[in-house]
């Protein structure tokens, strides 16, 4: 580094009032309540490559600071002072865009006539076009099915506003004014950060401010190669599971190998499932891409939380990805559910880690953030309204020194709620509740969060309600090092009515008037063995109604007793006694929960392993459906754990040997 410390620690200072301001611009003049109540948005300032080298955390959502803009650079230059590109195309972008209705603008910012910076900022809108309100359906089979792809163009020329892009934009959208105004919002945005950028090179100097951007990626590498080197050489697997496709019960595997070595780390994804026939999928094209590897930014940022935060710090990772499974899909797989993938992704590179460091990492929190979204008719315009009802997570996983946290997962990019008094004055809606659900936090000395319970009633006739990103229903958030897998979520229709309905995950679900739902998100997982959990902890929890006084006793070996008032206390000698039975039983490092332990006896992940190698030498376009004939096959013969043998006699019966031969 050539800057001086204390000269860059000003520099870094300027540079996050800079991208926090250009978010502050966002929060102030959005339109949709998920931009402005929800912040589903981000702000950066990027190098001339393309590199973030400053992404505020305390504004928006966190999960974009690896990503890089040097595709769609390339895809929309040359450039000239008073350019704004606009784009939401996964495909042209390298993944910059993650899904269509992630909007991003950004801004070459030009100093004596060649570019210092680029001023970048992202809002999710709410409606893109495409196949139902609000864009997003897990069913969708193909990109353009999810409405409108915007490659990188000009919106602005020269400072002159391209009118004829904004008037495509608003003729595929069913809320074109709610969408103009947030991406107005964006453009005042990277406008202010030029502004702010050109007034610090005034008083540092060009010379001094590009030195401290460099400086500052270089600080953030260094440093992260640092933490990366404290965990102990080798190489360490882990998996996971999404519930399944919504075409079919067969779960999609997620799958990672981390190399660690020489304070770099190599993380190969080629055993994750192929990519799928609906929207679960993740557009990589192949490059390092940081919703890979989401879990493994935050462990470096937690273990080194004053490390500049730019996309400095993801330079130590390497990242294979191969082509045709779900983290590089192929045009035109349809990728609108594709956060789904980065927080079951999230969960399998912390699981890997956990191998390695078991004390460093937390169980598996709620691994969903399903944004559930009202559409109504408008009686004044003859269209509909629509607005996002709430993000819903769950709980986060418990740490080996804290709790974890109570409805809200480290994986969900920090969403805020909305507030339900604004929600109620943007919709048609009534919320009945939204709490905090008893006995949803997977027990352990340090329990996961309890989930978040969501119940409203359509006002309107011929509402629409869409849900993606809906997890964890069957395969629960797992525990750790002897803590207990949390709880899995559900639907209801009608809750406590006698005509009440269980639900499978929403994809589109329309009401009626006076049609009241219910959702509940999983709770995180536990860590640590619940049976030394200190009993006064698990009596505030009973006292604060999150927990049940059976379920004290039979998850935490705490027994209570009311005294002549009805005040609760711990029945010490009770107590001591089931927590002495308790002590002595051995406790799984792992709890995966019933659903993940009954299917891997069948599946077993050499068999899974197996598989994604041979559908690996099929077309992209075959691999799911050949996938689904393997298990239908398998599944009408008996119930012994399958070997990769075994599944290799399958391709032969189905006729695919010639064209899969099983990697060794």
């Amino acid at each position: 580094m050539r800057t001086d410390p204390a000269r860059l620690e000003m520099m870094r200072s300027y540079f996050n009032a800079i991208a926090s301001g250009m978010g502050h611009v966002i929060e102030r003049t959005s339109f949709t309540t998920f931009v402005k109540e929800s912040a589903d948005f981000a702000t950066a300032l990027a190098t001339p490559d393309g590199e973030f080298f400053v992404y505020p955390k305390t504004v928006g959502v966190t999960i974009f600071l690896g990503l890089s803009l040097k595709r769609a650079i390339e895809e929309s230059g040359p450039f000239e002072p008073g350019d704004i590109v606009i784009t939401n195309d996964p495909y042209t972008t390298d993944g910059l865009a993650t899904h269509l209705p992630d909007i991003h603008v950004f801004k070459p910012i030009f100093i004596d006539g060649e570019i210092i910076s680029y001023a970048w900022a992202f809002v999710h809108c709410s409606d893109v076009g495409g196949m139902v309100p609000a864009s997003i359906s897990p069913t969708a089979t193909d990109i353009h099915q999810e409405g409108l792809r915007i490659p990188p163009v000009k919106i602005y020329k020269a400072g002159k506003e391209n009118r004829e892009v904004l008037q495509i934009l608003r003729a595929n959208s069913r809320v074109p004014d709610l969408n103009e105004g947030d991406i107005n919002a964006m453009i005042a945005a990277v406008k202010t950060a030029e502004s702010r950028l050109k007034a610090m090179i005034g008083k540092f100097g060009k010379d001094a401010v590009r030195q401290g951007m460099d400086d500052l990626l270089e600080q953030a590498s260094m440093r992260a190669g640092k933490v990366i080197g404290r965990i102990p050489d080798g190489t360490y697997s882990f998996s996971d599971y999404l519930d399944d496709d919504m075409i079919s019960d067969v779960p999609i595997r997620l799958a990672v190998s981390a190399k660690v070595a020489a304070e770099k780390i190599a993380l190969d994804f080629s055993d994750c499932d192929p990519q799928v026939q609906t929207a679960f999928n993740l557009v990589t094209n192949g490059t390092k891409h940081s919703f890979l590897y989401q879990g493994l930014i935050n462990y470096i940022i937690s273990e080194d939380p004053y490390i500049p935060v730019n996309g400095g710090l993801t330079r130590p990772i390497e990242v294979i990805a191969p082509k045709g499974t779900l983290v590089h899909p192929e045009y035109p797989a349809a990728v609108g559910i594709r956060h789904s993938i980065t927080m079951r992704l999230y969960n399998a590179v912390l699981g890997a880690l956990a191998k390695a460091l078991p004390e460093a990492v937390p169980a598996a929190g709620a691994g969903q953030s399903a944004i559930v979204v009202l559409s109504v008719p408008d009686e004044s315009s003859g269209g509909r309204k629509m607005s996002v009802v709430e993000p819903m997570g769950g709980g986060g996983g418990g740490q080996h020194d804290m709790d974890g946290a109570d409805g809200i997962d480290h994986a969900s990019g920090f969403l805020k709620n909305t507030p339900i008094e604004s929600l109620e004055q943007h919709i048609d809606i009534y919320v009945h509740r939204y709490e905090l659900v008893k006995d949803t936090a997977g027990a352990g000395l340090h329990r996961g969060g309890h989930a978040i319970g969501l119940e409203f009633e359509a006002v309107a006739p011929e509402s629409i309600v869409t849900a993606r990103g809906m997890e964890r229903l069957r395969f629960q958030p797992w525990g750790l090092a002897g803590g207990k897998a949390g709880s899995l979520g559900r639907v209801r229709l009608h809750p406590g009515q006698s005509d009440e309905k269980m639900m499978p995950k929403i994809d589109v679900l329309k009401l009626e008037q006076g049609d009241i739902v219910n959702l509940q998100s999983p709770g995180g997982g536990g860590w640590g063995d619940p049976f030394i959990r200190k009993a006064e902890l698990v009596l505030k929890e009973v006292e604060e109604e999150l927990l049940s006084e059976e379920a004290a006793l039979q998850r935490y070996g705490v027994a209570l007793r009311k005294n002549e008032s009805g005040r609760l206390s711990i029945d010490d000698e009770k107590t001591n006694q089931i927590r002495r039975e308790k002590a002595g039983r051995a406790r799984k490092h792992w709890d995966f929960g019933r659903a993940r332990e009954e299917y891997e006896q069948r599946w077993t992940e050499e068999a899974s392993t197996a598989l994604a190698r041979m559908l690996r030498k099929l077309p992209a376009n075959q691999r799911s459906h050949v996938k689904h004939l393997v298990h239908d096959y398998v599944l009408k013969k008996g119930r012994s754990p399958v070997s990769k043998e075994a599944v290799a006699a399958v391709f032969e019966k189905l006729g695919v040997k010639n064209n899969a031969k099983m990697e060794r």
